[in-house]
């Protein structure tokens, strides 16, 4: 009952504000409107009154207002009023961040979340742990719901702490929304703490949605394949193996063929990179050297990476596995020389930078480099051409 609901707000807030509260969950607008003038005691100031009315002591309910309370119960006329007339912020927030557009979605009023979007509700506006409206849609698989928010300007590729929409779609078997995520051109290939949407896809086994990503062109890495037989999910593994037949990289005699795969692999983690989510692209290069871990390009990017995320210390392992492979390349030494620098060793940069000078006396961007005394001046312009091209 409404009056179990918000018993902990009259002892937080006074019987006033319990009764508003009470009024706006029921839907009575006419209560509604008295407890809004019984709070102001006839000073005339009706929305900061009202709006800075919470719940309190309510545990998930923490912090919510009047405009929450309305939106969770889908009271329309009640949401009318407290937006329209009292002018209460369309975008307020409860103790979790969540605004009255997230409450109408988790509580599937699809009126409520129109209108409050038709009123200037931010359809990107996140909660404090990260989730976006559209997150929380597409949980719930409400299809109309997703469109409506994209429709209204809703991105389709927000990061929380559970990856991306698509990523929440694949782990709920959304496969719907996930269809309507695809056709507004999600990433489909966007990396979260070292997982695609079709890995976590895989992980859920939700073949439809796994069947969704394989169409539009998601990578199918070897070690997931693997992950895939070895952990008993032979539905998954052989639905994988018929979807994508010699793409999957299985030669006749069993052995990984996996070339081709890191490089598909690589060219993602190119295309991150030009983006400037070096973090994405390290996950892409790390899959790829597990698939083929004897390409000193693949180091080399990697180091790039590191070193745009100020991580000098992985960027100058990689750049020392890259020099390993592949002695006689300039561009190894370069990525040292810049790792070193990084860490401020200059002289061991210089010395880096002339070795790779050396074996290409032409190229103008690594005797720039060296040039300059103890290396100093170009630990500050090291957004040279040669240093972002890739391997």
């Amino acid at each position: 009952m409404a009056s179990a609901f918000f018993n902990g707000a009259m002892y937080a807030g006074g019987w006033m504000q319990h009764m508003l509260f009470e009024a706006a969950h029921n839907g009575d607008l006419d209560l509604v409107r008295g407890m809004a003038m019984l709070l102001v005691e006839g000073r005339g100031r009706l929305g900061e009154a009202v709006q800075a009315a919470r719940l309190r002591g309510t545990g998930p309910l923490d912090g919510m207002g009047a405009l929450h309370i309305a939106a969770s119960k889908g009271r329309l006329e009640v949401c009318r009023y407290l937006v329209e007339e009292l002018r209460l912020d369309v975008d307020d927030t409860d103790q979790e961040g969540r605004t009255p557009l997230i409450i109408a979605i988790v509580f599937n009023h699809v009126s409520t979340v129109e209108y409050l979007l038709d009123r200037g509700a931010d359809a990107n506006k996140a909660s404090h742990n990260g989730l976006t409206p559209i997150h929380f849609a597409i949980c719930l698989g409400e299809c109309g719901m997703v469109q409506l928010l994209l429709a209204k300007g809703a991105c389709v590729d927000p990061v929380a702490y559970c990856g991306t929409p698509l990523h929440v779609a694949a782990t709920e078997g959304r496969d719907g929304a996930m269809k309507i995520l695809l056709d507004h051109n999600a990433d489909f290939n966007k990396m979260v703490d070292g997982l695609t949407p079709l890995d976590t896809a895989m992980d859920s086994g939700e073949l439809k949605c796994i069947n969704l990503l394989i169409k539009v062109g998601a990578v199918v890495s070897e070690d997931r394949m693997l992950t895939a037989e070895n952990s008993g999910s032979t539905e998954c593994f052989n639905y994988l193996m018929e979807e994508t037949g010699a793409n999957c990289n299985i030669s006749d005699n069993g052995e990984p063929v996996n070339k081709r795969k890191a490089t598909d692999l690589k060219s993602l983690g190119n295309k991150a990179v030009e983006k400037k989510d070096y973090l994405s692209a390290t996950g892409f290069y790390s899959k790829a050297l597990y698939l083929y871990p004897d390409d000193a390009t693949l180091f080399s990017n990697r180091s790039l990476c590191w070193h745009r995320m100020g991580d000098g210390g992985k960027a100058l392992l990689d750049a020392h596995e890259c020099r390993k492979l592949r002695s006689d390349w300039p561009k190894a030494y370069y990525r040292l020389g810049a790792a070193l620098m990084l860490l401020k060793d200059y002289e061991s940069a210089c010395e880096a930078l002339y070795n790779g000078f050396k074996l290409d006396p032409g190229n103008s961007e690594i005797e720039d480099a060296f040039r300059y005394p103890f290396c100093l001046f170009w630990s500050h312009y090291g957004n040279m051409a040669y240093d972002d091209s890739f391997g």
